[in-house]
């Protein structure tokens, strides 16, 4: 789906109308306003009445009172129109964000993510308002005011018509630099978000390695170079303005000295100079506010096309409509000469074929970069497959609706991450309807149960963003709660016990055996005695499967195992 404003704009139809009307009348008390200032000048004052010129002034006054009330009645219209769309459209991109399968997450960082929320809306929202305020305003002004100084005095007039091709070759060349210009700078906010944000969420590490000097120099590397791309945009936008006061007001000058010589000859009156000045000041006025659109509109350009690479990125893992029953379903896996890789550069997974009965327990185990991970994530379809199949209860993955998929199949991914809340939403997010009876047992079969009913507010205690004000082992304990709840088909641990100490790590494991024992539980893990009790172990090495059987017949038939479990066991 390709982006477009047009269709968020329709929500605020009103507000977008009324919005440039109310503007349009504003401008008409700004013309309105120098032909009353010429007549006290050339009527008023030489005749000494009064009261003809105290009359004229009130009225200038209320004129300029109601075009006071027009302006703020046109913001109000703007700022609902621009919030309105930026609300609407925020909310759009971080859904669509949502609908995306990791394939696709892997293509950006977060920070590029968030600043496309953030950043690039807000420009798009500044546009709409400046709009709004301005596109009836600025043209009505600039044709308005040339059309009245043509009238005061035609060859005056020529004057500014000489000056004209020097302003719109002014804006050509501008428009020309800065454009691409524009994409640069937000590719370098994505640089230097991305910069800040590893150095945040890292420091400990910064700090235990004593780089922080060195982070430092990192930083201010991206940082300058944002820097010098910003004033070079700055500088080419700064000029416009300058030089277009400077045509404008040189033209001023002439106007003024051709003007006095009218005036000597009885050609135009005070007023009218005066009246014709003011004329040209509009004119200049809107010109600026022009040119200004124009770089804000440029600005939103490049805006628009980082938000637009969001929305045509098509989800790789696609949902069916159709539902399943999903107590009915047993959880009989078969994975089919499955091969994986990712951004189809090399297969991570290869030719992989494995059966898992309904209840067992299988332990997966491999060196680093063998495949582990990579294979338990295509159950879930957190990736699609490259080649090959996998079914459950003899129906391929790909038929299941996310939904229910993810309802029979429930993983705990390697980093445990838990949401700022509280205990007991964490623990629902998988089941919102989970009573506290299951959280309890979610919580005793996961080993939470002791150090979360030690705290004052026991499960209703406050978890802070990302677990922090909890232990390693207590964020991965509260994660295997959270994925116990609602009795699962399919449990998957990713080694999600590494931080437990193996006496936690031991208890962990009878506890899903015995509470679970309908379910099918695979555990992934570079522990060999984390294992060794399974039904059935898979060992991989580069993505291929180099041993299948249990911790006794693999000690005597797999290498691969037997070097692992002598190096964890000598």
């Amino acid at each position: 789906m390709k982006f477009k404003l047009k269709p968020y704009l329709k929500n605020y139809k009103l507000p977008l109308i009324l919005g440039p009307i109310f503007k349009f009348l504003e401008a008409i008390t700004d013309l309105v306003t120098p032909i009353l200032v010429a007549l006290i000048l050339d009527k008023g004052i030489p005749n000494g009445d009064t009261s003809y010129i105290i009359t004229i002034s009130v009225v200038v006054i209320v004129i300029n009172l109601v075009g006071f009330g027009f302006a703020i009645a046109c913001q109000k219209c703007s700022a609902i129109t621009a919030f309105g769309v930026g609300k609407d459209l925020r909310r759009d991109i971080y859904t669509k964000i949502t609908t995306l399968s990791s394939s696709e997450m892997d293509k950006y960082t977060t920070m590029a993510l968030t600043n496309r929320v953030v950043h690039d809306v807000s420009q798009c929202q500044t546009a709409i308002g400046m709009t709004i305020r301005q596109v009836s305003r600025a043209p009505f002004l600039l044709i308005g005011s040339t059309v009245a100084a043509i009238i005061i005095n035609v060859k005056l007039s020529l004057i500014f018509v000489a000056v004209m091709p020097i302003i719109l070759l002014l804006f050509w060349v501008i428009m020309k630099k800065t454009n691409p210009l524009f994409v640069e700078v937000k590719n370098n906010l994505d640089k230097v978000s991305n910069v800040t944000r590893e150095n945040l969420s890292g420091n400990r590490v910064v700090r235990a390695f004593n780089k922080q000097q060195q982070e430092i120099e990192r930083f201010d590397s991206v940082n300058n170079k944002y820097m010098d791309i910003n004033i070079k945009v700055g500088t080419y936008s700064s000029v416009l303005q300058p030089i277009l006061s400077l045509v404008v007001n040189m033209a001023v000058v002439i106007v003024i000295y051709v003007g006095a010589i009218q005036v000597n000859i009885g050609g135009l009156t005070q007023g009218q100079i005066v009246s014709f000045i003011n004329y040209l000041s509009q004119i200049a006025a809107s010109l600026v506010a022009i040119a200004r659109l124009i770089i804000i509109y440029i600005r939103t350009g490049s805006s628009k096309k980082r938000i637009n690479d969001i929305f045509v990125l098509e989800p790789s893992v696609k949902s069916t409509s159709a539902e399943t029953q999903t107590d009915e379903v047993t959880p009989t896996i078969e994975f089919k000469n499955v091969s994986f890789s990712y951004n189809g550069i090399k297969d991570v997974v290869k030719n992989l074929s494995l059966k898992i009965m309904p209840g067992e327990t299988v332990g997966i185990i491999g060196g680093t970069g063998s495949g582990k991970s990579s294979l338990v994530n295509l159950l879930p379809r957190l990736y699609n497959v490259t080649k090959g199949e996998i079914l459950i209860d003899g129906k391929n993955i790909n038929e299941y609706n996310l939904k229910d998929l993810r309802k029979i199949v429930s993983i705990v991914p390697q980093n445990p991450t838990l949401f700022s809340g509280t205990i007991e939403s964490n623990l629902k997010f998988r089941d919102e309807d989970a009573s506290q009876e299951e959280l309890t047992k979610a919580l005793i079969v996961s080993q939470s149960y002791g150090f979360v009913s030690e705290k004052p507010n026991g499960i209703k205690s406050v978890v802070e963003r990302g677990g922090r004000n909890f232990s390693g082992g207590q964020r991965q304990r509260l994660t295997i709660a959270r994925a116990v709840v609602g009795n699962p088909k399919v449990l998957i641990l990713d080694d999600s016990s590494s931080a437990l100490d193996f006496q936690t790590d031991l208890e962990l494991r009878k506890a899903l055996k015995l509470t679970l024992k309908d379910t099918t539980k695979i555990y992934v893990s570079q522990r060999t005695n984390s294992i060794k009790q399974a039904d059935k172990i898979v060992v991989l090495d580069a993505g291929n499967v180099v041993g299948i059987g249990d911790h006794k017949s693999l000690l005597e038939t797999c290498e691969v195992y037997k070097e692992i479990f002598d190096s964890q066991n000598k």
